[in-house]
């Protein structure tokens, strides 16, 4: 049963988001979500991207796993024949009802990327 005191918001990130890693962009999108999440304490909020805007691929980690309780059980992922210290993307491919907006998108480990946010050009213009 999930905590009152433990809860996720999701909202659409309503800017282009940009994402590289090591000079490569992996992502460039106007389609991200972005989960603030308070359980023991106010985490760093995480931008979740839909997989078909990926321009890199990436492929299953399948000797790891984990369980929040109120997202549900992340899936790992990694860029073939990199050895990174830690997992590169995670994801919710079944997420629980609270996560649900960020199912099936992809988050990436801060510490291999950067990232720029940019306002979405208005077509008006």
């Amino acid at each position: 049963m999930e905590s009152q005191r433990h809860y996720c918001v999701v909202d659409s990130y309503n800017r282009k988001l940009t994402i590289i890693h090591e000079g490569t962009t992996v992502v460039s999108t106007t389609n991200a979500k972005v989960l603030k999440e308070v359980g023991k304490s106010v985490y760093d909020s995480v931008f979740y991207i839909p997989k078909e805007d990926l321009l890199i691929e990436l492929f299953p980690e399948l000797e790891r796993n984990s369980h929040c309780p109120i997202k549900g059980d992340a899936s790992y992922w990694v860029i073939k024949d990199k050895q990174l210290e830690n997992y590169f993307a995670w994801s919710y491919e079944e997420a629980l009802p609270m996560a649900k907006k960020v199912e099936g998108h992809i988050a990436f480990n801060p510490h291999y990327i950067s990232f720029t946010s940019e306002p979405i050009p208005d077509p008006q213009i």
